[in-house]
Order: structure tokens, then sequence, then C-alpha cells
């Protein structure tokens, strides 16, 4: 499922995140989350991001209408960044 939306997908870029998403024919919508080791060096933080992230798409499930296959890419830079301007930067980004 994810080789095809990482082929096919639509690309939507920030400018601490880009995504590829894809209309999937499951009922729900699906999410994945890359964090490189060149955006964050250490595991844990690396796990933190998506973590937040994670967090912050649950509570976006229920606005998003129809089923979708996301992979959501974080660029160098989105260490630093607070939990409400990430939560911003998905709630721009997937409001596509």
């Amino acid at each position: 499922m994810f080789e095809e939306i990482f082929k096919k997908g639509k690309i939507f870029s920030s400018d601490y995140l880009y995504i590829k998403a894809l209309p999937i024919p499951e009922k729900h919508s699906i999410f994945a989350f890359v964090v490189s080791s060149k955006v964050a060096k250490k595991a844990t933080e690396r796990n933190k991001l998506k973590r937040r992230a994670r967090h912050i798409v649950k509570k976006m499930l229920p606005k998003i209408k129809k089923s979708l296959g996301v992979i959501i890419f974080f660029k160098k830079g989105t260490e630093k960044i607070t939990s409400p301007e990430l939560e911003k930067e998905i709630n721009d980004i997937l409001n596509f």
C-alpha cells in the first residue's frame, strides 16, 4: 500500500513537512511518519517527533472526509519547532 502511495501520491509541501497523499479504497485513512536521521540524529528525538505528529493527526481524523493514504516526511528544522507550530503546519498541509 505505502509503495503505491510513495510512487503515485500527490505531493504537498510546507516549510517543515512534505507529504504524499493518495485516495485509497479502504474505509479508514492510513498515515505513515518518516523522520530521517538527517533531521534528528538520536532515535529518541525522531520518535518524539513521530509521537507528536501522531497525536495531532489523531485529533484531525474526524475532519478528514475521504479515505487517504498519507506519508508525512519531516524536513530539517522540524525538531526545533513547538507542538502548536507543528500542529499548525500539519493542519495547513492536510487542508489541501
